[in-house]
């Protein structure tokens, strides 16, 4: 046996020196052999968020350098950092490069890298240092959700994983004649873990089970090929190659410190943030009192992990904290935000306190800022979705990082003036580039068409059914792109539809509650209307999500709500329907670490209504059934003939 981290430089001196010395010889003697098998089931985590947690990870700096010249450098996003120093990741790099010239790699794993838009550049690589390339695909992915979730089946390791499990094998050959073969063999849908296992263990290996060849696209993608026509609408957010629609985009804000900077209460919320402002000041003096010079990474380690004071998430704070720039709690950074899709909290913006705002600051530049962005799911997410919004947006609002269109960039007159003139709304800066009216008026020419219109017809575009169906694969692993449609007549269609929906979305909180629920009063007297949690009522004899009657909801002890229509399940934001996010997220929760209390009472009441929760139930209900009603009454999907050719 050798004591030893595997990804660590095993080759410096220092590495388990003097009190090990018989271990280290051992090492010593193993890195020096050819070694021709490599076998594992690596751990799956991404992890804490490396250095910018509290508990951040280990640091392997020769092991990232080769992730970042092989799997990143030969991605065509260049993206997805932190996703590419996943642990299972750095076990496959690692047992590349100890593999040498020839060998196999067998390997239990995480197959997210499979079919993920980030991982292109490691798919690239695996069929370029590999000559054959064997996956047995287990599925079991429960990080999704429906139909699809029952799809994937059992989770191969039981309540221990979300992730889909594969079995791999990497060959190298020096005498093959086959180079980059890719060869795939997945289980049947619906498999139960026990079932998984029955099979697999009849299969016995690679050799007796029937495996099909997989191609590679020009994308380096091995399944779920994107629809080449996509290419020729025109992007939804502008880059510099290749123009786009939106002069800029931003991702939402990201924070590290939820807990911390959100809150249902602005009282609150001010008390934590003053709270977490007064520890980190006494931390700014104790790093000036002892005159060090840390790193980063140094600096870390160095805070005190006080949990009930403070959260270290992030790296914002560490530059203001070395600089001996202490903060003030500021008012005027609190704005609403809508932090999870029908959802709003209030929210400390501050830069010192934040991740990262991206480029939020040009959306929303002040808390009196009026505007309107389409949020857009981002590359990678499972399935498309959008909401339109008028507040700051959380980068997790939608999955894989909600990322956000703005109408207009006011942030851009910040620059110019000292305040913004809302009285003269064409003083603003449009968000929509110079190319992107005339783009559509080359296929409508006499026709009429404002910014304002093409703004909605893009909202209206986004939720056809036709577009997310026929382009799935495509908006799975890039930004939505935009065609024009056959006529002018559909264009307007479009354009209308994204109004209404713009308006239901925007404005939820305003919409009539559905009215045709009954409310039943479990106890005598005067009703509370104080929410703990709602819970949908219980099916006898299912379990999971099969159990829930979603036509009843139990409100709380004194208000259970029956005849919820069962359509409203159909409107679907985020792998949820906006109902279940009312459920999950309208409630009091507490956080383990922070023992902050979120108690979303706090805002019914800062809105002078007891009954806000139970209203906000209702009115969902509304928009749910009324963005079906106009997501069906969408004309098809006709491509005009500019962006056929």
């Amino acid at each position: 046996m050798i004591w030893t981290d595997t990804f660590a430089n095993n080759r410096q001196s220092d590495i388990f020196s003097t009190t090990l010395s018989e271990n280290n010889a051992r090492l010593a003697e193993l890195n020096s052999q050819d070694i021709r098998i490599i076998i594992g089931n690596p751990p799956y985590s991404v992890g804490d968020e490396s250095r910018d947690s509290d508990n951040p990870n280990d640091d392997y700096p020769e092991l990232f350098n080769r992730i970042e010249t092989s799997y990143t450098a030969k991605s065509l996003k260049r993206g997805g950092k932190r996703a590419s120093r996943d642990s299972y990741k750095l076990a496959l790099r690692w047992a590349s490069d100890r593999l040498g010239k020839n060998g196999i790699i067998g390997f239990v794993t995480n197959a997210s890298w499979l079919d993920s838009a980030s991982d292109d550049g490691m798919r690239k690589c695996m069929a370029e240092e590999f000559n054959s390339i064997y996956v047995y695909h287990l599925k079991g992915n429960q990080r999704t959700s429906g139909e699809r979730s029952r799809q994937e089946g059992g989770k191969v390791f039981g309540e221990g994983s979300r992730a889909p499990v594969a079995i791999v094998f990497l060959v190298k050959n020096p005498e093959s004649s086959e180079h980059g073969k890719i060869y795939f063999h997945a289980v049947d849908d619906y498999l139960t873990r026990e079932e998984k296992l029955i099979t697999l263990k009849k299969d016995k290996s690679i050799v007796c089970c029937s495996m099909k060849q997989i191609f590679p696209d020009e994308n380096n993608d091995w399944f779920n090929f994107r629809e080449k026509s996509f290419k020729k609408y025109i992007r939804l957010g502008q880059e510099k190659t290749e123009k786009g629609l939106f002069k800029d985009y931003s991702g939402g804000v990201v924070t590290n410190k939820d807990s911390w900077v959100y809150n249902s209460s602005i009282q609150s919320l001010s008390f934590n943030v003053k709270k977490m402002i007064n520890f980190f000041n006494l931390e700014v003096k104790r790093y000036a009192s002892e005159n060090v010079k840390l790193s980063d990474k140094e600096l870390q380690s160095w805070v005190r992990k006080d949990l009930s004071s403070i959260s270290w998430g992030g790296n914002a704070w560490k530059s203001p904290l070395k600089q001996g720039r202490t903060q003030i709690f500021n008012q005027e950074l609190i704005r609403t935000s809508l932090y999870r899709p029908f959802f709003k909290q209030h929210y400390y913006s501050s830069k010192v306190f934040t991740h990262s705002l991206y480029s939020q600051p040009k959306i929303f530049p002040m808390r009196e800022t009026e505007n309107l962005v389409i949020c857009s799911s981002g590359v990678g997410s499972k399935g498309f979705t959008c909401l339109m919004t008028n507040s700051i947006t959380d980068l997790n609002m939608l999955e894989a990082g909600a990322q956000c269109f703005p109408r207009w960039l006011p942030g851009e007159q910040i620059e110019k003036k000292s305040a913004l003139d809302f009285d003269d709304i064409d003083e603003m800066p449009s968000g929509i580039t110079k190319e992107a009216l005339p783009h559509f008026q080359a296929a409508y020419p006499g026709k009429a068409m404002t910014e304002d219109d093409l703004f909605y017809y893009i909202y209206g575009i986004l939720h056809s059914e036709d577009y997310r169906t026929r382009y799935a694969n495509n908006l799975m692993k890039e930004l939505p792109r935009i065609p024009r449609v056959a006529t002018y007549e559909q264009f307007m269609a479009f354009a209308e539809a994204g109004r209404k929906l713009a308006d239901l979305h925007v404005n939820f909180e305003n919409v009539p509650p559905y009215a045709g629920v009954k409310i039943e009063y479990t106890k005598e007297g005067v009703p509370s209307y104080r929410v703990t949690e709602m819970k949908w009522a219980k099916i006898k004899g299912k379990t999971g999500n099969a159990a829930k009657d979603k036509s009843t909801l139990i409100y709380n002890d004194w208000i259970t709500v029956k005849n919820v229509p069962l359509e409203a399940q159909e409107y679907v934001v985020n792998r949820k329907s906006a109902l279940d996010w009312v459920v999950e997220r309208a409630c009091v929760s507490i956080d383990k670490a922070s023992e902050i209390v979120n108690d979303f009472n706090d805002y019914a009441a800062e809105q002078g209504n007891e009954r806000y929760p139970l209203e906000l139930f209702l009115k969902v209900i509304t928009v749910s059934l009324e963005t079906i009603k106009i997501v069906k009454n969408l004309p098809s999907l006709e491509i005009h003939p500019l962006d056929r050719d």
